[in-house]
């Protein structure tokens, strides 16, 4: 063989060695770019659940005051009911006193 042939040889053996790197290359970013695309649309996925999710509720200041009612009416009533036991109790005692 030549050298010009030899220097063929060993050019086109580079390009092949050169054309199966790229092959390689060309076959992980694929598979790459595959993944990437599964990534995304779970995550795509994961913002709309987040986004289609209640918002914190937010109480409005009216249902605020008529809990507030509503706990000073139980209120009332409860120390109502304190009283007339009081007033039992007292009763009690001062039978007891006059026996």
């Amino acid at each position: 063989m030549t050298s010009d042939m030899v220097n063929l040889s060993d050019k086109l053996n580079s390009i092949e060695l050169k054309v199966r790197q790229l092959a390689l290359k060309l076959e992980r970013l694929q598979s790459e770019n595959t993944s990437l695309l599964n990534e995304n649309n779970q995550l795509k996925t994961a913002l709309r659940e987040e986004r289609n999710k209640p918002a914190i509720a937010i109480v409005p200041q009216n249902t605020v005051a008529v809990q507030e009612r509503t706990d000073l009416e139980r209120e009332k009533k409860l120390r109502r009911e304190i009283d007339q036991h009081i007033k039992q109790i007292d009763k009690c005692i001062e039978w007891l006193q006059k026996s």
